[in-house]
């Protein structure tokens, strides 16, 4: 591979994907925090949800995305080996014509009839998965460092621990246990 790409794929690494987790779970993490406080920020939960909402589809894309278009990223950039199975999270509530694209991504009839659960409240309702995102997200990037080309196993590896490492902070400034600690 040409050093040039080769660079912009370590610099995407480094700087995006490393983004993309972060914000991922910076939101899972406040949006869990805003659930046990009494004492937030207003919309604090919808502002997280929302930012984690749109990180999980933009990291799915990354890693399920069949086509692309020249300045796309894609997991198999990185693995070409590595075919990832979608998850059955991301088939129920991500893929196209599903719940996230019928209540955040596309303005359609009826929006609040496609939450993809039971009522407004139900533990399947769409705004009830944030953290179940995240942590198919982490899962699914830690199966991806290892299936990796080498040369770039490390730049995943620290990105993720990166993002890791700012839920953790973000879990501590709140005062709750990090609900993404393993």
């Amino acid at each position: 591979m040409p050093i040039s790409d080769h660079l912009k794929k370590e610099e995407f690494l480094r700087k995006d994907l490393c983004n993309a987790l972060r914000w991922l779970f910076v939101g899972a993490v406040t949006w869990e925090a805003s659930r046990n406080q009494t004492h937030r920020c207003a919309n604090q939960d919808a502002l997280a949800m929302f930012t984690s909402l749109t990180q999980a589809r933009a990291l799915y894309e990354f890693f399920f995305a069949e086509g692309k278009k020249p300045d796309d990223a894609r997991a198999g950039d990185f693995a070409p080996a590595w075919k990832p199975q979608e998850t059955d999270l991301y088939r129920r509530y991500m893929a196209g014509g599903k719940p996230a694209n019928k209540r955040l991504f596309h303005l359609v009839y009826d929006r609040h009839l496609r939450s993809g659960g039971s009522g407004h409240d139900g533990p399947d309702h769409l705004k009830n998965q944030v953290l179940e995102f995240a942590t198919d997200l982490r899962r699914l990037t830690e199966e991806f460092a290892l299936k990796a080309n080498p040369a770039f196993r490390d730049s995943v590896q620290d990105a993720l621990k990166k993002a890791l490492k700012e839920a953790k902070l973000v879990a501590h400034h709140y005062g709750i246990v990090n609900p993404l600690a393993m």
